[in-house]
């Protein structure tokens, strides 16, 4: 279903526009069989009602023209306002967020191992998966619990009201995967679930622990007004040791109609208890011995005395009747089943519980209907596991049940691989349709992410789509992206991201964050651009901005020769800074004769040489000076540099400067010249 999060003004009613939002995606979601059906666009020229597809489950909705278009198209005028509508958010909120991080982690953990234990076969995985899918269920355990003390701790009948339909689902999510746990996952040795169904319903089944916790408490235990109700649901689920402690309260326990139950109780075998070091076969034996001395006194009248023990009596021997008299006490058809098959057939396998099953589901369907909870659990006694998933992704909220309980059914090898409509399997659709219902929130994106490096098929192709959609607010945003796209490959999108912040910075006139960006992504047209940037700053200012960066450069100079440039003639600075007049020297040099340096950026590498030319020291020797005068004289021969535009101004400074070079030139190669000259050769 849609969630609107803005009622949309002078347009169709709210629940009209659902519908054909609903309508109209899932058309083109049958009508292109792509995964990159998200970037389609959805119009409704009757409604005068347009769309375009946001970031994962999401749109934006907006009436009358496009508000893109030119004033020639957009007849009537006017502004129009976008809306953000967004579905399968049930995973956004604060308890569900929870339940997404944590459940994330085990996830995976789960791939990462199952991709170490590869090599091991399908029984090396089984106890890491039983591990992983009781883990899944601690976490919404846990998340239960949190609902439950939410809605305990606040007197806001609108909050405890959703805290109650939150607790509801977790609670069948947990009941149905814990079913599909004991069918699927953690199966039993000869597929005997007697033992694990009786935890199942102990777990999900409290009234009768609750009311021996509240009993255990009062002095008189027997007159406590529930107190055979508690005995009954405790024999119900096969908890035989507080039952023979409750009746060891009751003032008839010395009787011999209490001693009798007791002894049959306390002889009971359970499976659990003999499977070890005996065979199925040796079980079964036991237990039909035990059953005919129950069913002998039963008949013999032991029990007589008490009508509430030949309720107990019957229990045990499997009366079907008993059952019909307590289905109150039972609750549901499923723990009337396996309290059934607890005291008539203990050793009943997996694959046939689903035999059993009308007869409890006829005492509870009273209108002949099915709920939606029961259909589920239906499918899963008849091993049906693709209607399990197919009802599970109808009924449950979000995609998290299906996504997570799908890949363990897959490693645990209980799916066909066939392929679906889209290209890949069950495993991945749900997958990537989980990632999907994650990359609309502001932080669980980056969860969604690593559920898409699992996806083989169209994992990465998703992850390209959403990356180039996430809105980057923050710096530490844009870190995180290009780390992602970094750690997977992704270098046209780390491309993307780095040029996005780099405009920004450039915008901001941050021109040394920016640069940073662009070397990142070593863009060498941006690079360049802002290497350029930085020249022209010196030439208006006289100094360089950024210091720090422009001297740490290294390596990453060399993309761009604009950038190598800048990073060289810094170093010219630093040298001459620190005296080491002839590094300084020959370094300018090699930047006007190597034509590294740019055409305009000449005339400032030879004032800078000026100095040098004037030092006490002879820095360059006539070789060098030749080569300074061609440069020179190369430059003044350049008409477009010395062109008619320039102010006379300017070009007055210029002529002054090339008449000082000259001189100072001159100067410098008759010293050099009569230097050379008076060094005699050994």
């Amino acid at each position: 279903m849609l969630w609107v999060f803005a009622v949309i003004p002078n347009g169709p009613s709210l629940i009209r526009v659902l519908f054909d939002l609903r309508y109209s995606s899932l058309k083109m979601a049958e009508r292109e069989r792509d995964p990159y059906y998200l970037e389609l666009p959805f119009t409704d020229t009757q409604r005068g009602l347009q769309a375009t597809w946001g970031l994962g489950n999401q749109l934006f909705v907006f009436t009358g023209k496009n508000p893109l278009v030119s004033k020639e198209q957009n007849v009537g005028g006017g502004v129009a306002q976008i809306h953000d509508v967004r579905w399968e958010t049930d995973m956004h909120g604060q308890i569900t967020r929870k339940l997404v991080n944590e459940t994330h982690n085990v996830f995976v953990t789960l791939q990462e191992q199952v991709q170490e234990a590869s090599g091991k076969g399908l029984k090396g995985l089984k106890p890491l998966l039983a591990k992983a899918s009781k883990q899944y269920r601690s976490v919404l355990k846990a998340c239960s619990l949190d609902v439950f003390n939410k809605s305990n701790s606040t007197r806001d009948e609108q909050i405890q009201a959703m805290c109650e339909e939150q607790l509801k689902i977790f609670n069948t999510t947990e009941l149905i995967w814990s079913l599909c746990e004991i069918l699927w996952i953690d199966v039993a040795p000869g597929g005997i679930v007697i033992s694990q169904l009786l935890d199942w319903l102990r777990w999900h089944f409290t009234e009768g622990e609750n009311l021996y916790s509240e009993i255990q408490k009062e002095e008189f235990q027997e007159e406590h007004h529930e107190y055979w109700d508690c005995i009954y649901r405790l024999v119900l689920q096969g908890q035989l040791d507080k039952v023979r402690y409750l009746l060891s309260k009751h003032s008839s326990f010395k009787t011999d109609a209490f001693q009798s139950i007791d002894d049959v109780l306390r002889k009971m075998p359970l499976f659990s208890q003999l499977f070890r070091g005996n065979s199925i076969s040796e079980f079964d034996m036991k237990w039909r011995h035990w059953k005919d001395d129950c069913e002998r006194r039963f008949e013999s009248g032991e029990f007589a005395a008490c009508d509430n023990l030949v309720i107990i009596a019957r229990i045990l021997i499997g009366d079907d009747s008993v059952y019909t008299e307590l289905k109150d006490l039972c609750e549901t058809w499923y723990h009337m089943l396996v309290s059934k098959m607890l005291y008539q057939k203990p050793t009943v396998k997996s694959i046939d519980l689903h035999y059993y099953v009308q007869s409890c589901m006829d005492e509870f369907r009273s209108d002949g209907r099915v709920s939606e909870t029961d259909s589920i659990l239906l499918s899963a006694l008849e091993f049906d596991i693709h209607q399990v998933i197919k009802d599970c992704s109808a009924v449950l909220s979000g995609w998290w049940f299906v996504a997570h309980l799908t890949d363990i059914l897959h490693h645990c090898g209980q799916l066909e691989s066939h392929r679906l409509e889209f290209g890949s399997n069950l495993r991945e659709y749900l997958l990537l349709q989980y990632a999907t219902s994650l990359m609309s929130h502001k932080s669980l994106w980056q969860v969604g992410v690593d559920y898409l490096d699992f996806c083989p098929e169209f994992g990465r192709q998703y992850l390209e789509h959403f990356i180039e959609k996430i809105p980057i607010e923050t710096e530490k945003k844009a870190n995180k992206m290009l780390y992602i796209c970094e750690k997977r490959n992704m270098p046209e999108q780390v491309k993307s991201i780095c040029k996005i912040m780099g405009m920004r910075c450039i915008k901001n006139k941050r021109l040394g964050a920016a640069l940073s960006w662009f070397l990142r992504s070593k863009d060498v047209a941006f690079a360049t651009l802002i290497a350029e940037k930085f020249l022209s700053e010196y030439n208006e200012q006289g100094y360089f901005s950024n210091l720090d960066l422009i001297d740490n450069l290294g390596p990453s100079m060399l993309i761009s020769s604009r950038l190598t440039f800048l990073g060289k003639y810094r170093e010219y600075h630093r040298l001459y800074e620190e005296k080491e007049l002839y590094a300084a020297g020959s370094l300018l040099l090699s930047l006007l004769t190597s034509r590294l340096a740019p055409r305009e950026f000449w005339i400032t590498l030879l004032k800078d040489a000026i100095t040098l030319l004037e030092a006490k020291e002879c820095i360059y020797g006539s070789k060098e000076t030749f080569e300074l005068m061609h440069c020179l004289e190369e430059l003044t021969k350049d008409r477009q540099y010395l062109s008619t535009d320039i102010d006379t101004d300017d070009l007055s400074d210029l002529k002054e400067t090339i008449d000082l070079l000259n001189l100072a030139l001159t100067r410098n190669l008759a010293r050099s010249i009569v230097m050379e000259g008076s060094i005699k050769p050994s």
